[in-house]
This record gives C-alpha cells, structure tokens and sequence, in this order.
C-alpha cells in the first residue's frame, strides 16, 4: 500500500499495478446473476465516465450528485469523479425530493446522477428550483431525453468508448489525477442529522487514506478476503471499508438489495461483511425463533450447548471434557447456524449503533467474531474498533492508528486525527463548535476507557434526561437493553423534568398478531392490538424483565405502544436508522403527557 500517495483513486490505482487486467476486483448481480467485473473492465468504464463528464464541462472541485441504491455503476461514478478531484455528493435514496432540494442548492450540484426513473422524477419534480443543475444523468437505461439534458450514464461511456483512444484517455487521467492535492475535498456527506438541516461534511483525501490505513492496521482482513457490501454506499462506512479492500486487495461483491442478503451469503460466502447492530438483533431472533418448530429435546440441547459454549466465551483454559462437548456441539449444531451466514465468515464488523453485549455473545457463542467498532461521519468514519488480537465484548475497542482519543472533564469523547473533516461546508460558525484551537474533535459522544484501554460509549450529551428529582439519565443504554424484547423493534425513552420515565413502543406487529391469535385476542388493525390491555401487560412484563438489573429511577413506568411502526418514510428515523427523538415527541406529544396525568 502507497503511503505517499496524493488521493483515493491514485492509491487505488498503483495497487491495481500488480493485477492483470483479466482479474476480477468486483462482482455484482444483474437480474440475479453474479457478474464479475476485472480490473480493465472497471478502470475502462471509470476513464470514459470521467471523459464524459469533463466533456460537460465538468472540472476539479465542481459538486456532482449521486444518488443511488448499491449498484456497480454507484462505484464508477464515485471513482470517476474523485480521480481528477470532483467532488461527489452522495444521498440517501430515501430522501424525499425537498431533502434533495436543500442538499444540491447547498452544495451548488452542476450535475445529478440518479439511478432509476424513481430518483428521476424525483428530482424532477424540483429541477426548477435547483439553481445551478445543468444535467442529469441516469444509470439505468431508457429514462435518455438529450433536450431536456437528460443523459444515460451506459450510452455517455459507449459513446467515448466510440470516439476516443481509450490509451490515450488513459495517460491523460493518470497525469490529471497527480495535480489533485492530499488536502483537496474528496466528498461530501450530509449528516442525516435528528434535528435540523443536514450538514455537509468536507472529508479529504488525506482524511479517508487515513482512516483506510487505519482499517488496515487493525487487522481484520487481509490481501485475499471477500467482502459483501450491502450497507449503504452513500455513507461512508461501507465506502471507506470499500476502499480499503480495492487499495489492499480482496473482491467485492455488491449485494443483490438487503431483502436477498441470505441468499446472496449463501451465494458467495464471503470472508467479512459490515453490518449494524439491528440486524444482528433480527438474526438472531430468527435462528432461536426456529426452535420452536423443534422437538423439546433438540431445543434443551441447543440451550445446553450456548450455555457452555457462553460460559467460555473469554476463558483460554477449558476442562478436556468440555472442550470436546464444544467439539462435538460445533459440528451437530453451530457449523449448521454458521452456514446460514454462508459458512466461511471470518469477521463480522458492527458499527453505527451500539450492539447489545448479549447480541454478541451470542454470535461469538456459535462460532461467529463480531468486531464492535465506533466512529462519526466527520471522522472518516472509524475511530476505534475491537479487533482479532484485541476483543473486549460491550467495547467498541482501543482507538485505531492514526488516531488519538480523550475523555474530558465532562466525559465526553473528543478525538484528534488526519480522519478528522475538513469542516462543514459552508458553515464556519458549526466547525468552530466541534472543533476547538487544539484541533480536538467534539463528538457528542460519553464514554469511557475500560482497564484494558477500550473505549465503551456510555450515552450522548444532547440526549441526557434531567429527571425533577435531578437524576442525569443516559436513555440509549436503557434502550438498547430493553430492545433485546423479541416484542420491540423500536423504543424511544422520555423524562425530562418528570418522576420518572416513560417510553413509546414500535413493536414488533408480526409477532404481536401471531400472539393474538393464539391466544384469541380479537383485533382488526394495529389500532387494536395496542390498545388490547392482554398485549400491553405482554409487553410491559418483558420490558420488566429486560430492565431488572436497572436502579429503579432508570426503569421505564409506563408505556404506550404506537399503531404505526417507526420508518424512515413517515419521518421517526433517519436512513442510518437512528430515531428523531425531536420528531417522535412533537408527533406523539399527546401520547407522552398522557403517561403523566
């Protein structure tokens, strides 16, 4: 790996040096077929994108959209714009036409990229009111309309294809992408913050090499590991872990869409996926869940063979007969649960929420490592993370290379790094409040370094509850815990001010019908089944048993479980799945005072 390289895609190219242009670097699926992509085939489609867009009088440092579901095309474009200093805009598909709106005005797009006729119409819908969008490109085919500068991204590239030199286009790229500087702004990312506009974050290439470097340092994979991408690329997680694998070697496979992921695991059985914690909450679910379809015996001897396996989750020395119980438990049993992973995951890297440590027991039980890591957008994003020599379950592990971390006074995590933004774009004033004189990064975060030097996140700032009796509470570890209810998809705590605290439930509606059912509770709708006092007092007397442990001013009193599940569409959660506490109170302001009257 070039540690003196200028930017991300000089450094991708030099590694690509070593790789003949008939190896594969990429695969995707096309109509459920995996296609793999060589490293010529890839590059070819990157230098004729790049003449393209340049040939629309796009140039170094001009703002180009992209917005897209994972998608191979996804990849070329970020490329094609980042190897000559273009900066790229990616956003959430999810985001409504408005949210757009504000995000390409602010950062002044001259060029959208879209993906399908969805995302066309989208923005579309308020081109007029985006004041420097010269054209719009799209990566599926048919959506073309030249005269009204509508461009298909497959017929841009046959075209230059056509009528250039393709090795002449390439020296010229080459030579064009060494005048970009280390420092120049290789994206920029919207925060899809809880409250507000969204931020654009200003990361360099020396920010996300950093952080690539960082990755590499700890570990985790190596030259030849495979990786399946399906978090969202537009973030910068997954595309820094991207990175990381076209600079230092390993395919990448992009995922089908999140609804294929299991069959897609069993298809390419990768070495090492991403995920965040939400879905190892929900695998979990489904693999105890199948139990009950099994024999009492069957179920007592898999219950026997976590418990034992659990008990020597960090201990070195196990009794001979134990070990050979595990031994014989690991073929009969959790070989068989690791297969519906694909069955030859090295490492499973979870980040962007915290992961309950009982999640990762559990996986860590059959067989299964989870790397909990931590980080920000504005870091690039990681900033510590367990790793293969270094593990500390209900940690997100020791800071990486390249970055420093401290505790201050009031328990925040501030972070000092090359990872470290640039700044917000276009709002000097919001830099200046994260980031102090000594270059310190404030996060939001509150934490602490456990006695090995990991650093465990104990809550958020913003998001401190100040009960009337004067208890500081931290909600999110409470709701992490009560989370772990097989009834609960989401749950949003409240007591600011008040005797104590009180929470709106998601629920899970599958598994709350199903119950109905069995137990002949009548019900129409959702409405029904919340209002059913048999299901509250189901839910309450879990929510129970999940906060036992808690002091009893942080245990949850009352509750009210809300007819509509959280989402992204109707506004309680952002694309990372975060919840808008500010949303959800305004929304269900009746709800919550009613559980004070």
């Amino acid at each position: 790996m070039n540690l003196n390289s200028n930017s991300i895609f000089t450094s991708f190219f030099d590694a690509l040096r070593t790789k003949s242009n008939t190896e594969s670097i990429l695969q995707y699926y096309r109509d459920k077929e995996l296609i793999p992509m060589s490293k010529g085939e890839f590059l070819k489609k990157v230098i004729c994108f790049n003449k393209a867009l340049t040939d629309l009088g796009i140039a170094s440092k001009d703002r180009v959209g992209i917005i897209s579901e994972n998608r191979i095309e996804f990849l070329i474009a970020d490329m094609a714009t980042n190897s000559i200093g273009i900066i790229n805009v990616p956003t959430f598909p999810s985001f409504t036409p408005e949210q757009q709106k504000y995000i390409f005005n602010d950062c002044d797009a001259k060029i959208i990229i879209v993906s399908n006729k969805l995302q066309l119409n989208n923005i579309l819908s308020v081109r007029n009111e985006l004041e420097h969008l010269k054209y719009i490109i799209t990566m599926d085919d048919g959506l073309e309309d030249i005269s009204n500068s509508i461009y298909s991204m497959n017929n841009l590239i046959e075209s230059v294809e056509k009528n250039y030199n393709y090795e002449n286009l390439k020296s010229q790229l080459i030579t064009a992408s060494q005048s970009v500087d280390i420092d120049d702004i290789l994206t920029l990312i919207y925060t899809s913050g809880t409250t507000g506009n969204p931020k654009g974050v200003m990361l360099t290439n020396k920010n996300v090499l950093t952080n690539v470097y960082s990755i590499w340092d700890t570990g985790i994979k190596n030259a030849t590991d495979e990786f399946l991408s399906f978090l969202p690329m537009c973030h910068v997680f997954e595309r820094t872990v991207i990175y990381t694998f076209l600079i230092t070697g390993g395919v990448v496979t992009i995922a089908q869409s999140i609804e294929s992921l299991s069959s897609n695991l069993n298809e390419v059985k990768p070495r090492i996926i991403t995920v965040v914690p939400k879905l190892l909450e929900t695998v979990k679910s489904r693999i105890l869940n199948a139990l009950n379809n099994e024999t009492e015996s069957k179920r007592d001897l898999v219950y026997r063979a976590l418990e034992l396996s659990n008990k020597y989750i960090d201990v070195e020395k196990i009794p001979l007969k134990d070990k050979l119980k595990l031994l014989v438990y690991d073929k009969l049993i959790f070989s068989k649960m690791r297969e519906k992973l694909g069955g030859r995951l090295k490492h499973i890297v979870s980040g962007g929420s915290a992961l309950n440590p009982e999640v990762q027991k559990f996986f860590h039980s059959i067989g299964l490592k989870i790397m909990q890591g931590y980080g920000l957008t504005e870091c690039s994003p990681v900033v510590s993370a367990n790793t293969p020599s270094n593990l500390e379950i209900g940690t997100v592990g020791p800071p990486v290379s390249n970055v420093e971390v401290k505790i201050d006074k009031s328990g925040e995590i501030l972070v000092r790094s090359d990872s470290v933004m640039k700044g917000y774009w276009h709002d000097d004033m919001a830099t200046k409040r994260c980031i102090d004189d000594n270059n310190w990064f404030h996060t939001g975060d509150i934490g602490e370094f456990t006695s090995t030097g990991s650093l465990k996140i104990t809550g958020r700032i913003k998001s401190i509850i100040v009960t009337s009796g004067g208890k500081n509470i931290s909600p999110a570890p409470i709701e992490d815990m009560i989370r772990m209810s097989e009834y609960i998809d989401h749950i949003a705590i409240f007591g600011e001010n008040k005797d104590y605290l009180t929470a709106l439930i998601s629920p899970n509606f599958e598994l709350l019908k199903s119950i109905a059912i069995e137990r002949n509770i009548a019900f129409e709708s959702n409405y029904d089944l919340v209002k059913s006092k048999d299901i509250n007092d189901l839910v309450m007397k879990d929510i129970n048993e999940h906060q036992d442990t808690l002091a009893k001013y942080e245990r949850v009193r009352k509750i009210r479980i809300v007819p509509n599940s959280f989402s992204i569409e109707t506004g309680e959660l952002t694309p990372k799945m975060s919840m808008k506490t500010n949303v959800i109170l305004e929304k269900y302001k009746s709800e919550i005072e009613g559980m004070y009257n």
